[in-house]
Formats: C-alpha cells, structure tokens, sequence
C-alpha cells in the first residue's frame, strides 16, 4: 500500500519514464492514452484538437519509426487535465 502512495506522488513524467523508457512508441503512446493503435495513427493523421497537434508536433522520427519524448508527452497531458 505504501508502493501505491509515493507511485501516486511522482510526478508523471517519472510514472511514464519508468513505465515505458525515455521515448514512446506508437504502441505505447496509445496504450498510454487507452486508444487502440490504429486510432491512434489515424487521429494523428488528421489532428482536430490541441492535443492531438502537439503529439505530432512533438514526434521525432528515428529512421523509419516514429516515437514520442516521454518529457514531452507528460507535458501535454498535464496541461490538458488541469
């Protein structure tokens, strides 16, 4: 029970670095998100909402694959729910 306090007291940037590392794939973006991952692609491909643009603002692409900084990632979720 005590894990679960200071899990709930790191900041999220350091729940999602631990979690997944310090860049996210799509997969995991969207797992994050609790989206499917075609969804996720497709969203992508035609932001609508500020969120959305500002994940594929932050994209860095790495050869053929694309991820995601999880600084970055934490940012616009934080903003988002407050």
């Amino acid at each position: 029970m005590s894990e679960m306090h200071t899990t709930s007291r790191m900041p999220l940037e350091a729940q999602i670095t631990e979690r997944y590392g310090p860049l996210l794939t799509h997969k995991q973006l969207a797992q994050l998100l609790g989206r499917s991952a075609g969804g996720l692609r497709y969203s992508l491909s035609n932001p609508r909402d500020g969120k959305t643009q500002a994940l594929k603002a932050c994209a860095r692409r790495i050869g053929r694959r694309v991820y995601f900084p999880t600084a970055d990632v934490a940012a616009i979720i934080f903003a988002v729910e407050r």
